[in-house]
């Protein structure tokens, strides 16, 4: 019946309205887009509408302006779910078009009473995913860093060394605050990681240093890229050995030299079957815990700064 979602709101892992619109596309099978993407559509077909203006956003506004402009161009029909109502012009002209409306709570089927299009008071679903993923024989794995740094090659190479060993595992994605980076960064790279690792990823947004903490507890492996390898001021990869949790990077010579491959932490381009077993990365960890308050300690780079002064 309809040709496509279209939506005010397009980044699912970071608006409930997006996720809504991408799951209800699904249900329908049909393309979800947003307002940006509405000259694809045909003459005369059908669309579905999943709307939410309740922040200000003029470009946004241009655009489903434009879009009741093609209606008419095109002879679109299309059905209306509201999120909210703000009584926007916008809203009414959207109104005034559409063949139904659908009302996502009581408040905003009551604030549509003017209105006498055939309506419905319903309700958005649940959107959240089965929570946790645990397994005592699944392989945990956790990925903490800037979503802008995301090194997506170097992840389908371990994807591909994962599902070529046949092991089971499970693995956590999550980012941290920088001024260079923006929720889009995020939502960019979540899809892709989506579609390397398919069903066995879970993002997990911004999470606290104690919630980071909690996650590298229960993990059994740390993974992490970086453009050329590992440097000596990428202090997330020192902490995660500081905690004892084996870490899969990538590794050069500009890499720091007390890092020893299959040692104290484990090079992506040389994994083995036997280095991800939980007994061997349980070992690694370790001696990354020995090695990294050894090699890297605040006290001692403090007391080089100090001895510099002297």
């Amino acid at each position: 019946m309809y040709s496509h979602l279209i939506s005010t709101n397009t980044k699912p892992h970071l608006s409930g309205v997006a996720k809504f619109s991408e799951i209800i596309a699904g249900k329908l099978s049909v393309p979800f887009i947003g307002f940006t993407e509405i000259d694809q559509l045909k003459k005369g077909t059908t669309v579905f509408l999943s709307v939410s203006f309740f922040m200000a956003d003029i470009e946004l506004e241009t655009e489903a302006w434009r879009f009741l402009s093609l209606v008419e161009e095109k002879n679109i029909k299309f059905s209306l779910f509201f999120h909210s109502f703000d009584d926007l012009p916008i809203e009414h002209a959207l109104i005034k078009r559409a063949v139904h409306i659908y009302a996502a709570n009581a408040e905003i089927y009551h604030q549509l009473a003017f209105t006498d299009k055939p309506k419905r008071n319903v309700w958005s679903p649940p959107l959240l995913s089965n929570g946790l993923k645990t397994n005592d024989f699944a392989l945990n794995i956790f990925s903490f860093g800037m979503a802008f740094k995301i090194q997506t090659k170097l992840h389908k190479l371990l994807a591909a060394k994962l599902k070529k060993f046949n092991i089971d595992y499970i693995i956590r994605f999550s980012t941290g605050f920088h001024e260079r980076a923006n929720f889009g960064n995020y939502d960019e790279f979540a899809r892709q990681l989506e579609e390397i690792y398919g069903d066995k990823v879970q993002f997990y947004g911004f999470l606290s240093d104690e919630a980071v903490s909690y996650f590298l507890n229960i993990s059994n492996l740390y993974v992490n890229f970086f453009p050329k390898g590992v440097r000596s001021n990428n202090t997330t990869i020192f902490a995660v050995m500081k905690k004892g949790c084996p870490v899969v990077t990538n590794l050069d010579t500009f890499s720091p030299h007390w890092m020893k491959k299959r040692k104290n932490i484990l090079d992506v381009q040389e994994l083995t079957k036997e280095m991800i077993s939980k007994n061997a990365l349980s070992k690694v960890g370790e001696q990354a815990m020995k090695d990294v308050k050894k090699n890297v300690s605040l006290n001692k780079l403090v007391t080089l700064i100090q001895k510099d002064t002297k």
